[in-house]
């Protein structure tokens, strides 16, 4: 029997003719406790986690942001939406927490004004490792003052289907960027940049490429029950380093498949 692969506006047609969640459904005693979205209007979807789903998001993040080199002690800021945008800045929170790092939320920093209130706490915490959306970037970046920042160590992108373009960060900015890659719909942790660039795809995650698209089955599935295509332009590639799962890259932030 084949299997169905599904793409998003499936999943949005589902909701839409079985409310609230679609064909998804709970266990009477791990009923659904975080609800997010993506999208708006027409094209929004529910995202939704049990108890026991929202654990496994957790455990992924712990896994994920740790191979990105996220330590018990740091301060990890980051840009990232807040609530019910996903993964966001609440669920980056969780992970914070789990890990035994410092969570300082920014904000989205979009604006000059929020930019430079953004970085008022940086350096007043002295933030280790910031965690950025591609959208509000470039103008949290060109808010920084000329300042020797030698606790900064790195930048994690969050990567994801749709996404912005990364701004070009500053010659002068110190330390590593490495990427953190989400697909909502089937995992805010699909996988994570090692020290060569290469993806590689958390445990729990399957994840192929099939016709130059990630193909993705969900560990605990938000919104997708089955094989997901992410409609990210992606080609399966050999690393040498020692990082689990799937080896990939991806190019995400432009025209998707479809």
């Amino acid at each position: 029997m084949s299997i169905t692969t599904l793409r998003r506006a499936d999943l949005v047609a589902d909701q839409a003719a079985h409310p609230p969640f679609g064909h998804r459904g709970f266990a009477p005693d791990d009923p659904p406790v975080r609800v997010g979205v993506t999208g708006t209007g027409a094209d929004l979807l529910l995202l939704v986690w049990s108890a026991t789903e929202l654990a496994a998001e957790i455990g992924a993040g712990t896994r994920v942001l740790g191979r990105l080199g996220v330590r018990p002690g740091m301060r990890v800021a980051n840009t990232l939406p807040g609530a019910l945008a996903t993964p966001g800045a609440l669920l980056l929170g969780d992970v914070s927490e789990a890990i035994g790092a410092l969570d300082v939320p920014l904000g989205t920093a979009d604006t000059e004004a929020a930019a430079r209130a953004a970085w008022e706490l940086v350096d007043r915490v002295r933030c280790e490792v910031l965690v950025l959306a591609p959208e509000s970037a470039a103008t949290f970046l060109a808010a920084a003052t000329a300042a020797a920042r030698p606790w900064l160590q790195g930048i994690i992108w969050l990567d994801r289907p749709g996404g912005a373009e990364r701004p070009v960060v500053p010659e002068d900015f110190p330390g590593w960027q490495r990427t953190w890659l989400a697909v909502p719909e089937v995992a805010s942790f699909v996988a994570s940049s090692c020290a060569r660039g290469v993806l590689h795809a958390d445990t729990g995650v399957g994840a192929d490429v099939a016709g130059g698209e990630l193909v993705l089955a969900p560990r605990a599935a938000a919104a997708a029950s089955g094989p997901y295509a992410t409609g990210i332009p992606a080609r399966a590639v050999r690393c040498p380093c020692e990082g689990e799962g799937t080896a990939f890259e991806a190019l995400v932030g432009t025209s998707p498949i479809r």
